[in-house]
């Protein structure tokens, strides 16, 4: 909600309550034997949020159509940039859109939200994930000290016999990011014992974090997002 800009999602139990000034971005990731969809959307029901919320919205519909093969990467950038401004707000520049592979989530190449120079072009059947970002403030996001969502890294042996166990859990998602709400359903262990087990994989380096990311200054946020197919007539997998 509000200045978290990404990397956020309810505990178990949350009693977060949506009130009608906030902004709220509902970012959804799913996939079939691998392959990824991911998608977003912002909703406010106060009409002093409309125009935030207009300027991610029709930054994305700007770029759609030059999710063609030969366009440069950089031209998708600049028109978010350029749309999003005349609305009085920025692009967050240190967020940006991605490539999607097969199990990969952040694959190559990464999209700004702001201008860049680059020669790298759009080829056929790329999968892109554009995401652009609006804020009424600086227009850069730092790391929280909040984590919610983690990442398998690589496969060490471990004491804890929690952490085993999460390990296992692990498989099933193949690289996928995951939500601590989820072990703590499957697993049925207690908020401590999973807070350890997790740390340990954490200090081993067995699991990466992704810390929540809110606006430097505190200011709304607003997202929206479709994933791509890169063709003369671009396919949008998410609507």
């Amino acid at each position: 909600m509000n200045n978290t800009a990404a990397h956020y999602t309810p505990t178990k139990n949350d009693k977060t309550v949506l009130h009608k000034e906030d902004v709220l971005k509902i970012d959804i990731c799913v996939h079939v034997d691998g392959y990824i969809a991911d998608t977003a959307y912002t909703i406010s029901f106060d009409e002093k949020n409309k125009s935030l919320i207009e300027a991610s919205k029709n930054a994305l519909n700007a770029v759609i159509d030059l999710c063609k093969p030969g366009i440069k990467l950089s031209k998708i950038s600049e028109t978010i940039e350029d749309t999003i401004k005349p609305f009085g707000f920025k692009p967050i520049a240190n967020l940006t859109g991605h490539g999607l592979d097969r199990f990969n989530l952040h694959a190559y190449p990464q999209i700004p939200n702001i201008m860049f120079k680059s020669d790298y072009v759009l080829k056929e059947d790329q999968i892109l994930a554009i995401e652009p970002f609006a804020t009424d403030g600086e227009g850069v996001v730092k790391d929280s000290e909040e984590v919610f969502i983690f990442i398998f890294s690589k496969f060490k042996p471990v004491r804890n016999q929690d952490a085993r166990k999460i390990i296992d859990f692990l498989q099933r998602y193949n690289g996928l990011p995951f939500a601590e709400r989820w072990m703590e359903n499957e697993l049925g262990l207690s908020d401590f014992r999973l807070k350890i087990a997790i740390r340990e994989l954490i200090k081993n380096g067995i699991i990466n974090t992704y810390s929540v990311l809110v606006e430097s200054k505190g200011s709304k946020v607003s997202q929206h997002e479709h994933t791509i197919i890169v063709r003369d007539d671009p396919i949008i997998t998410t609507l």
